[in-house]
């Protein structure tokens, strides 16, 4: 089971405040206070913060800075529906001229993992575009986040320039009173209370939106101005011609609109073809060899993905802090290896009961899922929040390795696909029986390679 990134920066946010020593007088005060359908003043929450009662204030700036940053990196709607710009325009000669001839079926060749990429997601109704960064303009490069690929809640971004309006009321006019206020109104999230203010902005959305309100989830508010993330139910992957419409229908039910952002694998998702790395290329041998990697002392056994061929990522000098989690191999800095597999695991899969495998077991996800499955919603996350993986690379084949057929030259093929990924050796978590690792920030997962071979 894969929860996707947003969520772990909920959870971040919303534990930090659930951290915080509060007098149980104050408590029940605020809770009175914002529980109640009254519209708040705006004096409460440009008040002088207090740090003895509300935590620390650049902690908590700190905590808003890392969850807009995510969500910043998120496309506008403008933006994915101007096929006017040359980079679009670039982008689709750039697709067509991959994309029609039939690939050769060698899964060491470029085009053979283009037409599976494109074959896993056009199963869903989803396009996608392929271009080359070194020759040409950039897009939004979606390769990044492969490892949310079979997550459903795809979250779209309300950019507000204040919160004034909401609710009928006014809004903070201090930074400090937005963060206050945000907090209120992600506690009331997280805590399933009503909030007369959600409950407008739900209202909203299910207008602009064209559905019932209960299809809305708030998922998350932040400053810098006033930001929601939210889902949409059932909204459907790929339907490009109605965003401009939705864009116009939010900027007319939000007087404060700035912007509208929407998940990169929601609308014609593009892929860098530069971020390729024949570098990283390597067919692995039929029989699996063992290694210890990560920090002496603190070694966690490496199994190579026996017949399966690597087609690497380039991620060598993209992070600030060098190299060594990867490269060179066995370097004291390398962070754990593992795989991440699709999301298609049942109680029969494990040879357990229902309630026993709800108990004891998450799925987990791949890149491959949604070939099948499509975009299902999580069973259960039994060992916390986070992205799922395996260290066994047999683990995900057991029945969750999801299968795309393509035309090739040789016939039609049908390929397995997952990803391989390094792991923080301090940002994971080990189920009891170590076939299932937890990562609960997403920062400390890192795809470094897409596997492929013939099912």
């Amino acid at each position: 089971m894969y929860f996707p990134k947003f969520h772990y920066y909920h959870k971040l946010f919303c534990s930090y405040w659930s951290s915080q020593i509060i007098d149980n007088d104050l408590f029940l005060s605020l809770t009175r206070l914002f529980i109640l359908t009254e519209p708040q003043p705006i004096q409460f929450f440009d008040d002088k913060w207090d740090e003895k009662s509300e935590g620390n204030l650049e902690l908590t700036k700190k905590a808003h800075a890392q969850i807009k940053a995510y969500y910043d990196n998120f496309p506008s709607i403008e933006y994915v529906t101007n096929d006017k710009k040359p980079e679009i325009k670039e982008a689709k000669a750039f697709t067509d001229s991959i994309l029609q001839s039939v690939p050769s079926g060698n899964v060491t060749e470029r085009a053979t993992v283009c037409h599976v990429l494109k074959n896993m997601l056009q199963a869903q109704n989803i396009e996608c575009l392929f271009y080359d960064s070194t020759h040409g303009k950039d897009l939004h490069d979606s390769s990044g986040i492969l490892t949310e690929i079979s997550s459903q809640e795809r979250p779209f971004i309300l950019k507000l320039n204040s919160s004034d309006g909401l609710g009928g009321s006014m809004g903070p006019k201090t930074e400090h009173g937005a963060i206050r206020f945000a907090r209120i109104l992600t506690e009331s999230i997280q805590n399933n209370k009503v909030h007369p203010v959600i409950q407008d902005v739900l209202g909203r959305l299910s207008e602009a939106h064209q559905t019932d309100k209960e299809n809305i989830s708030v998922t998350a508010v932040y400053v810098g101005s006033f930001n929601f993330a939210y889902t949409v139910k059932n909204w459907i992957p790929g339907t490009l011609e109605s965003l401009p419409k939705l864009e116009k229908n939010l900027k007319d039910q939000f007087e404060q609109f700035s912007d509208a952002k929407i998940h990169p694998l929601l609308c014609r998702p593009a892929f860098d073809i530069s971020s390729f790395d024949k570098q990283g290329n390597k067919t692995f041998p039929d029989s699996s060899e063992t290694y210890q990697v990560g920090p002496p002392g603190r070694t966690q056994k490496y199994t190579s993905p026996a017949g399966w061929t690597r087609y690497g990522l380039k991620v060598r000098g993209k992070y600030s802090n060098g190299d060594n989690w990867l490269h060179p191999f066995q370097d004291p800095g390398n962070w754990y290896r593992a795989f991440h597999g699709t999301g298609r695991a049942s109680a029969a899969d494990f040879n357990k009961s229902k309630q026993s495998f709800d108990q004891q077991y998450a799925p987990v996800d791949a890149i491959a899922s949604i070939y099948k499955t499509g975009f299902r919603p999580a069973r259960v996350a039994a060992f916390g929040s986070g992205v799922y993986c395996s260290p066994d690379p047999t683990f995900p084949e057991k029945g969750y390795v999801g299968v795309v057929q393509c035309d090739t030259q040789q016939g039609r093929k049908n390929f397995k696909c997952m990803l391989q990924v390094a792991v923080s050796p301090d940002g994971v978590t080990f189920a009891s029986d170590n076939s299932i690792w937890v990562v609960s920030n997403p920062e400390d997962v890192r795809p470094y390679g897409i596997l492929i071979k013939e099912a």
